[in-house]
């Protein structure tokens, strides 16, 4: 990105300056084209389950104080140590009161189903949940149509991650691949020498291998994804007239 604009290349990043400026576009075009959601970080039938988030707290009796906001509300059910306990009233965002004296400084949210940190979008097919319609509001799944967190199943959802941009571990860690990362350093390379130096020739010449690295990216995409005209909810679901899966792909594989 610094070569883009005829600066010299570093080792090392630092606080401040140009080489900062490029770290933080990087980010921000990372997260953004990884939100596009890619045969590589978007995964189907993806399984959420109730009662897994907990909250870490002190308590005094029966009211809890956590070190960070709660997120309870009035009557929602909690579970602590295998109890299910029901909150009786709300003193705070930080404080509340349980039907009972919890017996642990961890309890979990008995009908909450919690949405992992490291997801840029999720989604549920709307064949296989058409009572619901959840969206990921904060930490948790909120469905819109009862306003409401509170769910009585588990989930399947169609979720995209945002993988880290390279492996920095011998542990193989799921980084994206490099056809992906490769569009990432050149948009966000195009978009750098736009802010910092504005000459619309060398934005060209940055929009060219943007472009390029593009049309590569949506190769490998097409070529890895194996897509056809069925992969289309609306047209598999016209052909296969079968609403049981929650993604077409199960359907006609």
């Amino acid at each position: 990105m610094l070569s883009t604009i005829g600066q010299s290349r570093i080792n090392a990043l630092a606080s401040a300056g140009e080489a900062n400026d490029a770290q933080k576009i990087l980010e921000e075009v990372d997260k953004a084209v990884q939100s596009e959601g890619w045969h590589f970080n978007r995964f189907n039938d993806v399984p959420l389950v109730k009662g897994t988030g907990s909250i870490g707290h002190t308590n005094n009796g029966t009211a809890i104080t956590t070190s960070t906001p709660h997120y309870l509300v009035k009557d929602e059910n909690v579970i602590n140590e295998g109890v299910t306990l029901t909150v009786a009233s709300i003193t705070s965002n930080t404080v509340a009161v349980l039907s009972a004296a919890p017996s642990v400084t961890t309890t979990y949210y008995a009908d909450r189903i919690e949405v992992p940190t490291d997801v840029l979008n999720i989604d549920l097919s709307i064949y296989q949940y058409a009572g619901i319609d959840p969206v990921a509001r904060g930490k948790f799944l909120f469905d819109r149509k009862d306003s409401s967190y509170k769910f009585t199943d588990d989930v399947k959802a169609i979720i995209t991650y945002q993988l880290p941009f390279e492996t920095t571990t011998d542990t193989g860690e799921p980084a994206i691949p490099e056809y992906a990362r490769r569009y990432i350093v050149t948009k966000a390379a195009r978009i750098f020498a736009g802010r910092h130096v504005g000459d619309p020739q060398l934005v060209k010449l940055a929009s060219q291998e943007e472009y390029e690295a593009r049309m590569n990216l949506i190769h490998k995409e097409s070529e890895n994804g194996d897509y056809s005209i069925f992969n289309s909810r609306l047209s598999n679901y016209t052909v296969v007239r079968d609403a049981s899966t929650s993604y077409p792909y199960a359907v006609i594989a």
